[in-house]
């Protein structure tokens, strides 16, 4: 399981992306914060954004949530209430999306979120129980959104509806409580937000056994010493609760802010990237640009432009292993399932000093579905790795680096291994033959996809990329060798 939570400072407000290494898909919950950091977020752990998850309508920021969902096609979760409607705030959805009602669980590959009615700062405010299955089937954390904060409670102030106020608040918490001493809170907001008291911690992360021995409000012995505390602290208003709280749900039109796409901006003025077609993009291609795909190597493998070079987007490594696997000034097209991504990757292809012909603002399906020439790429799993391991007719390319050769390779007794890095494929891939299979792996099958593009690239077509596992679970599973030092020189 992947957790990543987002601190958006000058509202004091807490988001969080959830995903499933195995299965390749997140949800992130209550986002807040330009769609696109989420989609960068996601697309740098091999993510896909699946499912867009609200505790509830807020009260204090604009949710971006469906300009979220524009992007990548996600579902909307959200805890509508059609018995609660009125003409001024009410509880209802008017929008796309899928109903969370208490007990409902969201499945993100194997991780599991289960919803827990918690109302009381608004009738439909739903927590969510976090499970990670792999690992157990208790809740490991628990997203509280706007019902328990470190050190405080939400306030119940901000719409009078039914389902809402101290009493309703206090029942939620002790719900909330039922939960292990151990599971970790993670709310939706922090010291300085209105949407809580003055006592609230600028930590945005507790457990429910610490909250339950020192959060001053859960130290009320009953609801009625809940309720008086709950009036000891006096609270700012909140003058756009209204505003807010009707866009949420889909009354109100999103403001401009708050629905635009590709949004993302770089501290320093570099030129844009031209934004293609994919019949643009193919013409490039024939011209002599070089296609670079940055989707996830399964997805790539799946069917891709032809010809095209399977750089998985990362902030972090993508410029470092165009480098090593193009030559130098080879002018760039980048597409991707979703367009503001690689809008994104070419901005940064383009910081890195690299000539970006352009980007496509077409997903990759639309290349995909035409008569537009497409290629794939064979996977295959630790098992079939294992099984070439005993044939002749193929080469075992391993591409990781020589301190991971070092902790274990492929015994080369039987099977024809070659030690060639990523780095050094450009070099020497006139070394791998032609008329054998080459079977490629790294540690998850985004180095080997990457090669497996590049050799197809030059036209050798019978290549086998090992994914999305690799050689540290080859190496739990079946017998290896430690190189000899000539291997790997």
């Amino acid at each position: 399981m992947i957790l990543r939570q987002f601190l958006n400072e000058p509202i004091s407000a807490a988001s969080y992306l959830i995903g499933c290494v195995q299965s390749g898909e997140c949800a992130v919950v209550d986002p807040g914060l330009p769609p696109e950091e989420y989609l960068v977020a996601a697309a740098d752990k091999g993510l896909r954004i699946t499912a867009i998850i609200e505790t509830h309508f807020h009260a204090d920021y604009f949710s971006t949530g469906r300009a979220l969902a524009e992007l990548t096609g996600a579902t909307i979760y959200a805890p509508s209430r059609d018995d609660i409607e009125n003409e001024v705030t009410g509880a209802s959805v008017h929008y796309p999306h899928t109903r969370v009602r208490d007990g409902d669980e969201i499945r993100i590959g194997n991780v599991v979120l289960r919803a827990i009615h918690t109302p009381g700062h608004t009738p439909e405010h739903t927590a969510y129980a976090v499970i990670d299955t792999p690992r157990s089937d208790q809740p490991w954390m628990v997203l509280t959104g706007d019902s328990l904060f470190i050190n405080d409670v939400a306030r119940t102030d901000l719409v009078a509806l039914p389902l809402t106020g101290p009493e309703v608040i206090f029942n939620s918490i002790q719900r909330l409580l039922e939960l292990p001493d151990y599971c970790e809170i993670y709310p939706a907001h922090y010291g300085g937000s209105a949407c809580g008291g003055k006592q609230m911690s600028g930590k945005p992360v507790s457990t429910i056994g610490f909250e339950r021995r020192f959060n001053w409000m859960l130290q009320a012995r009953d609801a009625q010493e809940f309720i008086a505390l709950s009036g000891a602290v006096p609270r700012e208003a909140v003058e756009s609760v209204l505003t807010h709280r009707n866009t949420n749900r889909g009354v109100l039109p999103l403001p401009t802010e708050a629905s635009r796409t590709a949004t993302h901006h770089h501290p320093h003025a570099y030129a844009d990237a031209p934004a293609l077609s994919v019949r643009q993009a193919y013409e490039a291609a024939r011209r002599g640009a070089q296609i670079i795909d940055i989707r996830p190597a399964l997805a790539f493998a799946s069917g891709y432009p032809f010809g095209a070079i399977n750089i998985a987007f990362n902030r972090t490594n993508m410029a470092e292993r165009a480098r090593k696997l193009l030559d130098a000034g080879t002018s760039l097209v980048i597409i991707n399932d979703i367009p503001a991504l690689a809008h994104e990757a070419a901005r940064l292809f383009i910081e890195e000093g690299f000539d970006v012909a352009g980007y496509v603002e077409e997903s990759v399906d639309i290349w995909l579905s035409s008569e537009l020439p497409v290629d794939r790429v064979q996977v295959g799993d630790l098992d079939v790795l294992h099984q070439y391991t005993s044939d002749d007719s193929a080469v075992i390319l391993d591409v990781r680096e020589p301190f991971e050769w070092e902790k274990g390779i492929v015994p080369n007794d039987r099977a024809d291994v070659r030690l060639i890095s990523l780095g050094d494929v450009r070099q020497r891939w006139r070394e791998l033959p032609v008329d054998r299979t080459i079977v490629i792996v790294c540690e998850s099958g985004t180095r080997a996809s990457a090669v497996a593009s590049l050799l197809k690239h030059k036209r050798h077509f019978d290549v086998v990329n090992i994914a999305p596992q690799g050689m540290s679970d080859y190496i739990r599973r079946y017998p290896t060798v430690r190189p000899e030092l000539a291997a790997t020189t």
